[in-house]
């Protein structure tokens, strides 16, 4: 009975060392890779949006820029929704 614990107990060890060394690496490269897409993606389409004016979209792409994946984010929250809906975005209230 001692054997199989113990034989059960190395194959749980192998498991969460597999576990460690293979898919937590994958997953982290792919979040790596997400969150640069989505960073690139929020660039473009800020750069592109026709509902921002053009200081506005200077103003995005410049956060998007410099803030990396956090900044696409805000973007996607904030402004892609608008533009989405047809909404006309501004930085300075006309």
């Amino acid at each position: 009975m001692s054997q199989i614990l113990s034989v059960l107990a190395i194959g749980a060890v192998v498991l969460l060392a597999v576990f460690c060394l293979v898919a937590l690496p994958l997953a982290f490269c792919a979040v790596i890779v997400a969150s640069f897409v989505l960073w690139i993606w929020m660039l473009i389409d800020a750069i592109r949006n026709d509902s921002l004016n053009g200081w506005a979209r200077v103003g995005w792409a410049i956060l998007i820029w410099f803030t990396h994946w956090i900044g696409a984010l805000i973007y996607f929250c904030v402004a892609r929704k608008s533009r989405l809906s047809g909404k006309t975005t501004s930085l300075l209230a006309s």
